[in-house]
């Protein structure tokens, strides 16, 4: 299939039909692949995600606020988490089909790779949206894929890991924790790995691995938490 009529159908799927096709395929379009094709592509999609990632923070704030106007400002800042976070985002790409359209060669072979590929991805969408229609345009888009947004798990840790391992770290007064040590760093720099540990009073931690520290911070406090719950400590 030609990628004109790719970039159609993904319009269908989102719903939306650009003006300007070409804002479609520059968000689709990830460093990864211009790093591998210099000479015939020569922007990616890092400013359109820069723009849709603060684009959806809105939309899905304003959402949160006009929708839930019993909730007092910490509930109304996890479900905003939620909607936003890495996972959520990602998910909401696969459900979208996104990795089927994002140039090909551009799209890692492992699944955390892939994972901030398609979040990527998805806020330059939402990016490119706002530059081609505007507010009214994002909003629509997004109304239309609320539906696809994965649900709220039942853990309240879930959105905030490192503020639930530092409340837990408070309440049972342990000194100096949580504490998180940067252990490795590798690959090129359009596509870093952080390997960081995150661990606490009692010799309990945990590692992990993503394409930011701060990324790879809240995976491994994720990852402690579990430690933590599965040797009794109430979280």
């Amino acid at each position: 299939m030609q990628r004109t009529e790719k970039l159609k159908e993904l319009q269908n799927i989102l719903g939306y039909q650009f003006n300007d096709i070409a804002l479609l395929d520059l968000a689709l379009t990830p460093p990864a692949y211009r790093g591998r094709n210099p000479e015939s592509v020569k922007a990616d999609n890092q400013r359109l995600e820069f723009l849709g990632d603060a684009v959806y923070g809105v939309l899905a704030a304003e959402y949160v606020y006009l929708h839930s106007p019993d909730l007092a400002e910490g509930e109304l800042t996890l479900r905003v988490t939620h909607m936003a976070n890495g996972h959520a985002l990602a998910e909401l790409a696969r459900a979208c089909d996104l990795d089927t359209y994002i140039l090909a060669s551009g799209l890692p072979v492992d699944e955390r790779s892939v994972d901030r590929t398609l979040e990527d991805a998805l806020e330059a969408v939402f990016g490119a949206v706002w530059c081609d229609g505007g507010y009214a345009a994002a909003a629509q888009l997004f109304k239309n894929l609320l539906p696809k947004l994965p649900e709220m798990p039942a853990e309240r840790w879930f959105d905030n890991p490192k503020g639930a391992l530092q409340e837990l770290a408070q309440r049972y007064g342990w000194p100096n924790s949580p504490a998180y040590t940067l252990i490795d760093s590798q690959g090129p720099d359009h596509d870093p790995a952080y390997t960081m540990l995150a661990s606490v009073y009692g010799g309990y931690q945990a590692q992990c691995t993503a394409g930011t520290k701060r990324a790879a911070e809240v995976a491994a406090a994720e990852a402690l938490i579990h430690i933590l719950k599965a040797n009794g400590f109430e979280v």
